[in-house]
């Protein structure tokens, strides 16, 4: 199955910056919101807020007022979204949208896409411990109001998503492989990031999808779902997936790791110019200097954002 994002008549851009409320945000966020922020103002776009607070079981007040928090530190503005926590909670949480991602469910469900598959993590592990679904269920014909299943959707064998990228050119996806059978709703009868995430977009018009390149399986996975409602708007999004930053052991940053946060750099005397700087050293963009987010707009080249993965 392929969609090419390429177009001959482009409309204006639209992004989003999406955090989510899981931890304090780290130094790979303020990349990608300022990755996202430059190449939206760069052409006249629009940025839109939208914060992604589906996952109630690690969700903080905390972690959503130090969304806004981070983003005034860096001096990012948005043209749509949230103006605080409290307007976040009383107008924009995704919460306030499950009808609509239940809606795309429902459709997928009357094509018999779906099925219901009870297994547990540590069930799945003991099977294949690389983590991939081994198909457990998905000819066990369990009825989808099976109390405490989540939801899968059928992938066919082979199935490889293929689509065009600003950054990185053609790529190819195999979702069967890699992917398979991935989850839609989760136990709690909520419906699963991958969904809820194509349906924000198409409701806010995004056309333009930036994100880290560790997130190349997720965007497969909302090109399949798109696929399979016929969501032109989602098929026709252009998208950037950027290099993500890393520890010296190479793993990529993790909100776990409290002490990497932006957070904590602001509570131990860090400066928005000290932030946008290391941003800079990120980027290898040594020999400009870069002190604000005026500054890195000045600078910024898309095609450069690839430099950080030769270095």
């Amino acid at each position: 199955m392929e969609t090419d994002s390429r177009h001959t008549s482009l409309p204006p851009l639209k992004t989003r910056i999406a955090p989510t409320p899981s931890g304090y945000l780290h130094l790979g966020n303020a990349l990608s919101f300022a990755i996202t922020w430059a190449l939206a103002r760069q052409q006249q776009g629009t940025v839109v807020l939208r914060i992604d607070d589906l996952d109630n079981t690690r969700f903080r007040q905390e972690y959503l007022q130090d969304i806004f928090d981070t983003l005034h530190f860096m001096g990012l503005d948005y043209d749509e979204g949230p103006r605080d926590a409290t307007d976040f909670t009383q107008n924009f949480s995704q919460h306030l949208r499950l009808p609509l991602y239940n809606q795309m469910l429902e459709e997928l469900a009357a094509q018999h896409l779906l099925y219901a598959c009870p297994c547990s993590r540590s069930q799945i592990a003991a099977v294949s411990p690389e983590g991939n679904y081994p198909l457990t269920c998905r000819d066990k014909q369990f009825p989808l109001d099976l109390p405490d299943a989540t939801w899968r959707i059928r992938i066919p064998a082979g199935t490889e998503i293929s689509f065009h990228d600003l950054l990185l050119g053609n790529c190819t996806v195999p979702l069967a492989a890699e992917m398979p059978d991935f989850v839609v709703r989760r136990k709690d009868g909520i419906p699963a990031y991958q969904v809820a995430s194509v349906c924000d977009d198409l409701l806010m018009g995004i056309n333009t999808v930036v994100r880290g390149e560790d997130l190349l399986l997720s965007t497969a996975a909302q090109l399949f779902l798109a696929q399979q409602t016929d969501a032109t708007g989602f098929l026709n999004v252009r998208f950037v997936h950027h290099p993500i930053v890393r520890e010296e052991s190479g793993s990529k940053l993790s909100k776990s790791h409290a002490s990497l946060s932006i957070h904590a750099m602001r509570s131990q005397g860090f400066t928005p110019k000290a932030l946008w700087q290391q941003l800079a050293r990120t980027l290898h963009w040594q020999e400009t200097e870069i002190t604000d987010a005026a500054s890195f707009l000045e600078r910024f080249r898309l095609k450069d954002v690839a430099r950080m993965q030769s270095k």
